[in-house]
C-alpha cells in the first residue's frame, strides 16, 4: 500500500492567508457577472466575514480575534480602515470580536487586503462555520489561571480553519475557553466550552456542549469531565462532525447545538460523540504544542476592583472602558500611540466590549487615567464604580434589529453618573446579541401596538449570571420611551433596598413579579403619548418588526455544500489511509464519490437526493440522467476501474487520483484554487 499525505493535517494553519483575498475577489467577480446567484453569493461572503447590513449596497466587516487578542501594530491599519471605509466608528463585539460599517461592497476586497496586510482576517468570522473562539478577558494576567485561555483560543482557531467540512455546517459553533473553575470565559453559554482543571495531579480541561443565549437560551451540558490537552483537536473534530450529522439542516432556526441536543436527548447525543471520538483516535490532527501551564494563586474578591491586576510576571493590567464598544478612527490612532509610549504588551478584546492593556510596567501607570482622557476614554479606576452598559448595534445596522439599542443605551448612559454599579444590556431583539441574559438589567427591543400602530418596546430581564449560566429572570414590558425612566427606578430601588450581600437576582426573586411591578407603577399610571410611537434617536415613526431577512442563518447553496462534504470526504480517505485503516479509506472514498456525483446532480438541476442515501442510490440516480455524459462519466468510470483494483493490488494512489479527478470537476462551481 503506498504512503499518501494526509491533506495537510500535519502542519498549522495559519491565521491570515493572502489567497482568501484572491478567493474573495474571484467569488465578487463571478457574482457580478451573474454566474452566482444571490444564496450562492451570500453564503459565500459570509464565510469571508462579510455582512450585508440593514442599508442597502453597504456591508459590515467583521474582523476576528480569536481571544480577543489585538495586535498593537494593527492599531494604524485599523484606524486607517475605519477612517476610510467605515464612517470613522469602530465597533467591539460582545463576542471579542471588530465590526466595521458601512462599507460599499465593491469596495469589500479592498478592506480584506488591508486586513491581511495588518496581520488580521475575517475569514469565517460569519456564516454557518467554527466562529471566533472566546476567551476571558484577563487571560495572561490573572493571577488564578491554570493556563491562558487567550494561548488556548488561538490554537483552537486554527485546527478547523478554512477545512471544506465546517464551510457550510447546519449552523454556527461558538467556543469559548476558561483558564479555570470560576469560567470567566463563560464556556456553559457557548455550543463547546472548554474550562481549564487538574485531576490526579494532571492539567486538562472539562468540556461542556449545547450552550447558548438567543430566543430560547441553555446552559450548556458535560461532554466530558477531563479531557487532557492533546486530546481536543480530536474533541473538536468529533463535536463538529456529530454537528454535521446530526443537527437539522431544514430548519435552521432549530440547528444550534442546544436544539439538537433537546432533540436527540443529552444520553443520545454524548454516544454518538463518544463512538465519533473512537473513530478518530490515531488519524492525523493538526499540530498542538504544549501549553504552558501555571499553579492558580489564591485571590479572594474580585480580581480587578479598581480596574487594575497584578499580573503573575509582575507586569499589570489596566481595563479601559469603552462606552457602547464604539472606537473612533482618531481614538484607535490615539490607543496605538500610547500603547507604544507605555509599552503595552497586548490588548484584548472583552465580552463586556471594553479593553485591557497587558504588559504595564510600574511606572507606565502614572498618568495613565490622563492619557486615556486626552483620546475620550476613561481610566482603569471607574471600572467598578460607574454602571457597565453593554449595547448591539440594534436598528442602526443590524438588518434583523427591532429597535435602536444604541439610541436607548445612549438615553441610558447619561443618567448613569450616580456610582451604582450595575451592569446594563440592551439588545435590539431577543437575540441577545448586547447579553441582555446575563445582565443585572437586561432589555431586549420587541414591538407591540398602541391603537392599532407599531410602537418600540423592551422587555426587562434580572439578574443574568455569565459565569454560573443562570439566564435572567424576564421581567414586564415598558414602552422604549419609558425605558431609561424604568431603570432609573430599577436601580434605585437597587441602591437603597438590597441587602448586603444580596445579588441583583436574588433581589428580583425575592421581590417577585408583584413586587417589581410595585416599583414600575408610577410609568403604568401614564397614558400613551404620541412620542411612544418613536423609538430613541429616531425622526420617523416606528415601522415594526423588520422585513429583510438575517443573515446569521446563512442560506444553504447546495452545489456548494455537496462539494465542501466531497473534499472532506478525500481528507478522510488520507488520513485513513495514512494511519493504515484500509476499510475505512475505502469508505470514506465511497462516501466521497457519492457526495461529488449529488453535487453534479444538483448542478444539473436534477434531484440529489438525501443525506441518507447509500452510495448505490446515488450512483445509479446518477447513471440514469443527463449528468452521466463527458468528464463526468470518465471520472466516475475511472473511479469504479480503480477502485476494484485497489481493492486487489492494495495500491491506493490510482484510486485516489480518480476521486481527485472527479472532485476537480466542481471546481468551476466552487471558489478557485481551493
Amino acid at each position: 500500500m503506498n504512503e499518501i499525505s494526509p491533506s495537510g493535517f500535519d502542519r498549522g494553519e495559519p491565521l491570515v492567508r493572502a489567497d482568501d483575498v484572491v478567493e474573495y475577489r474571484a467569488g465578487l467577480e463571478r457574482y457580478r457577472a451573474g454566474a452566482w446567484d444571490e444564496t450562492r453569493w451570500t453564503a459565500f461572503r459570509l464565510r469571508h466575514g462579510v455582512y450585508g447590513q440593514r442599508q442597502p449596497g453597504r456591508q459590515m466587516l467583521r474582523i476576528k480575534l480569536p481571544g480577543g487578542v489585538l495586535p498593537v501594530a494593527a492599531l494604524p491599519a485599523l484606524a486607517g480602515l475605519t477612517r476610510d471605509l467605515a464612517q470613522e466608528i469602530a465597533h467591539l463585539t460582545t463576542r471579542q470580536d471588530l465590526q466595521l460599517y458601512h462599507i460599499p461592497l465593491d469596495r469589500t476586497p479592498e478592506a480584506l487586503e488591508r486586513l491581511a496586510a495588518a496581520g488580521l482576517t475575517s475569514r469565517e468570522a460569519g456564516g454557518n462555520t467554527v466562529r471566533n473562539v472566546n476567551a476571558c478577558a484577563l487571560a495572561g494576567a490573572c493571577p488564578r489561571q491554570r493556563v491562558d485561555a487567550g494561548a488556548v483560543a488561538r490554537r483552537l482557531a486554527g485546527l478547523w480553519l478554512r477545512r471544506p467540512l465546517v464551510q457550510a455546517m447546519p449552523r454556527k459553533i461558538k467556543l469559548a475557553v476558561s483558564g479555570c473553575a470560576e469560567d470567566c470565559g463563560a464556556a456553559r453559554v457557548h455550543d463547546l466550552g472548554l474550562i481549564a482543571t487538574e485531576r490526579d495531579g494532571e492539567n486538562g480541561f472539562r468540556v461542556v456542549v449545547g450552550g447558548g443565549l438567543g430566543s430560547q437560551p441553555a446552559a450548556a451540558i458535560e461532554l466530558l469531565d477531563f479531557a487532557r490537552e492533546e486530546e481536543l483537536p480530536a474533541v473538536l473534530e468529533a463535536l463538529l462532525r456529530v454537528h454535521v450529522a446530526q443537527s437539522d439542516r431544514t430548519d435552521r432556526a432549530r440547528a444550534r447545538l442546544k436544539a439538537t441536543i433537546r432533540r436527540i436527548g443529552a444520553d443520545t447525543f454524548r454516544a454518538a460523540f463518544a463512538t465519533e471520538l473512537a473513530s478518530l483516535r490515531g488519524l492525523a490532527q493538526r499540530p498542538w504544542p504544549p501549553l504552558d501551564w501555571h499553579r492558580p494563586a489564591p485571590a479572594e474578591g474580585p480580581l480587578a476592583p479598581e480596574g487594575l491586576i497584578a499580573a503573575n510576571d509582575g507586569s499589570t493590567a489596566a481595563i479601559v472602558p469603552v462606552p457602547f464598544g464604539r472606537l473612533s478612527a482618531d481614538q484607535l490612532d490615539g490607543l496605538h500611540a500610547l500603547a507604544l509610549a507605555r509599552g503595552v504588551g497586548e490588548i484584548r478584546l472583552t465580552r463586556s466590549q471594553d479593553l485591557v492593556l497587558l504588559g504595564l510596567g510600574a511606572d507606565s501607570l502614572d498618568g495613565l487615567d490622563d492619557a486615556l482622557a486626552a483620546i475620550g476614554l476613561k481610566g482603569p479606576a471607574s471600572v467598578g464604580r460607574e454602571a457597565g452598559l453593554i449595547s448591539c448595534p440594534g436598528t442602526s445596522t443590524c438588518r434583523i434589529g427591532i429597535t435602536n439599542a444604541p439610541g436607548l443605551a445612549a438615553r441610558l448612559a447619561a443618567g448613569l453618573d450616580d456610582g451604582a454599579p450595575v451592569r446594563l444590556s440592551v439588545s435590539g431583539c431577543h437575540n441577545s446579541c448586547g447579553l441582555h441574559h446575563l445582565a443585572d438589567i437586561g432589555l431586549h427591543g420587541l414591538t407591540r401596538l398602541i391603537d392599532g400602530k407599531p410602537a418600540p418596546y423592551y422587555r426587562l430581564h434580572f439578574g443574568g449570571e455569565a459565569a454560573s449560566a443562570r439566564f435572567a429572570l424576564a421581567g414586564p414590558l415598558v414602552p422604549a420611551r419609558q425605558a431609561d425612566r424604568a431603570v432609573t427606578l430599577l436601580r434605585r430601588a437597587l441602591a437603597e433596598g438590597r441587602h448586603p450581600g444580596e445579588s441583583v437576582r436574588a433581589w428580583a426573586e425575592r421581590l417577585g413579579p408583584d413586587g417589581i411591578a410595585a416599583l414600575l407603577a408610577p410609568l403604568e399610571a401614564e397614558a400613551p403619548r404620541p412620542d411612544w410611537l418613536f423609538d430613541w434617536g429616531a425622526d420617523a415613526p416606528f415601522a415594526g418588526p423588520p422585513r429583510a431577512g438575517g443573515e446569521c442563518a446563512a442560506p444553504q447553496a447546495p452545489v456548494a455544500h455537496l462539494a465542501d462534504l466531497a473534499y472532506d470526504g478525500l481528507e478522510r480517505f488520507d488520513r485513513f489511509l495514512a494511519a493504515g485503516r484500509w476499510p475505512e479509506a475505502l469508505k470514506a472514498g465511497e462516501e466521497a464519490s457519492a457526495l461529488a456525483l449529488r453535487a453534479l446532480l444538483a448542478r444539473h438541476g436534477l434531484a440529489a437526493g438525501e443525506d441518507g442515501d447509500s452510495a448505490e442510490a446515488v450512483f445509479a440516480r446518477f447513471r440514469a440522467g443527463p449528468a452521466d455524459q463527458g468528464a463526468a462519466r470518465d471520472a466516475f468510470d475511472s473511479i469504479q476501474a480503480e477502485r476494484t483494483s485497489a481493492l486487489v493490488t492494495g495500491q491506493a494512489g490510482p484510486y485516489r487520483e480518480a476521486l481527485a479527478w472527479l472532485l476537480d470537476l466542481l471546481r468551476p462551481e466552487e471558489e478557485p484554487g481551493r
